[in-house]
């Protein structure tokens, strides 16, 4: 395989950090940087930088983290005929949201499907959101957490008094806002690659 050329005046770099064949608990990523240059997808390796053809894609998967107190980051796995699939995050090295990598990871995704979107339809499949199993127990997670943290501690308050449980309310609130708003933005679904979700990205 043939890697693509650093000189290659269409090259576009991104310093995002990248994994093959994603699956499993990584404490810290460490290969970072991926490019389109030309008709190729570039990524950095251990070794070097290892490349695929743009025409070799077969499916994008969009998804976004939430990291209680922290944020969101996006993550897009590229998926290639016959061989690991591409996970490209804009989270820092240790897995939270970075606000500097933000707008680098938009226009990585932007850039992608501006060119994958010039093959003709059903050729490449675009993909968002969780499974519908995931998604299921993420909406009872939902259910218990507002129950537990922000309806209970509200109860508290009326029987005891006790305004100390307003800010248990409070932040088990946000705490359950921020989870529904992860459920709302990983529903899945399909999408058109000239129109990515706005939701889907930093």
């Amino acid at each position: 395989m043939q890697d693509a050329s650093k000189d290659d005046a269409s090259r576009r770099d991104y310093g995002l950090f990248v994994r093959r064949n994603p699956g499993g608990l990584a404490l810290k990523l460490s290969d970072e940087g991926v490019a389109i240059a030309g008709d190729r997808l570039v990524w950095t390796t251990a070794t070097g930088e290892d490349s695929r053809l743009l025409s070799d894609i077969s499916a994008v998967h969009l998804s976004v983290a939430h990291i209680t107190r922290h944020g969101d980051f996006g993550s897009c796995i590229i998926h290639f005929g016959g061989a690991a699939p591409l996970q490209v995050v804009g989270s820092s090295a240790f897995g939270f949201p970075d606000e500097e990598r933000d707008p680098v990871y938009a226009g990585f995704v932007r850039d992608l499907h501006k060119t994958l979107a010039t093959r003709p339809t059903g050729v490449v499949r675009f993909s968002a959101g969780v499974s519908e199993g995931r998604l299921q127990v993420m909406q009872v997670m939902l259910v218990i957490a507002g129950l537990l943290f922000a309806a209970l501690p509200l109860i508290l308050l009326l029987l005891t008094g006790d305004l100390g449980m307003l800010a248990v309310a409070v932040a088990g609130g946000l705490f359950v806002a921020g989870l529904y708003g992860w459920t709302q933005k990983n529903r899945p679904r399909g999408y058109d690659p000239h129109h990515v979700p706005p939701e889907l990205l930093p």
